[in-house]
């Protein structure tokens, strides 16, 4: 018949199982990051350019200057589609830039903006585009989510740069799950060299 002791060495034994398994999925996520996420920069980020209304967006349609700032509208049409997609809504590139004149280097794209009438955040994304086999282009993004807010505030999406044979292009664009209003402004990239490991 078991005994409360024996309990008790299973109660250790199961919590000193769990804190193992625990440690090695706080060791795994932690190495993850250092691969595939953006590293700290060593330094201040340095502007590399700064995008005003004057300058054109790749992306045309649907988008209209509003003062100071871009407003940019996407809308659904309700219409039963017979798949599901992970297709945003709409994705609209506002700017596209030559890659840095660095081997490697942490980008940031800070802006400042506001979201009317939407349901889900809008996706502000920092990304570089490359040629990919067979011709086609890919591109990878981080991107920072807008919700609904009734005033300007401050954002910021970041990247990891590392150069590559095939010329890379950085790239600005905007993705909307659901119908929306983006307003944004004061647009800037910048770079800063990627701190070490120690």
């Amino acid at each position: 018949m078991p005994t409360a002791v024996n309990y008790a060495m299973f109660d250790d034994l199961f919590n000193n199982l769990k804190g193992f398994i625990d440690s090695k999925i706080q060791e795994i996520g932690n190495d993850l990051q250092k691969r595939f996420g953006v590293p700290e920069p060593a330094e201040p980020f340095m502007l590399i350019r700064r995008f005003t209304p004057a300058d054109s967006t790749v992306t045309r349609g649907g988008i209209a200057i509003v003062g100071e700032s871009w407003q940019i509208e996407a809308y659904d049409d309700n219409t039963q589609q017979l798949m599901i997609s992970t297709d945003p809504l709409r994705n609209v590139i506002l700017f596209e830039v030559a890659e840095p004149d660095v081997q490697e280097c942490v980008l940031a794209c800070q802006f400042y903006a506001k979201v009317l009438n939407t349901e889900k955040p809008i996706k502000v994304s920092l990304g570089l585009r490359r040629p990919g086999q067979w011709g086609a282009m890919i591109t990878t993004s981080r991107s920072t989510g807008v919700s609904l807010t009734e005033d300007f505030q401050r954002y910021e999406a970041r990247d990891h740069f590392k150069k590559e044979a095939d010329a890379a292009k950085v790239q600005i664009s905007v993705q909307f799950e659901s119908s929306g209003i983006l307003q944004i402004r004061d647009i800037e990239l910048l770079q800063a060299p990627v701190k070490l490991e120690s």
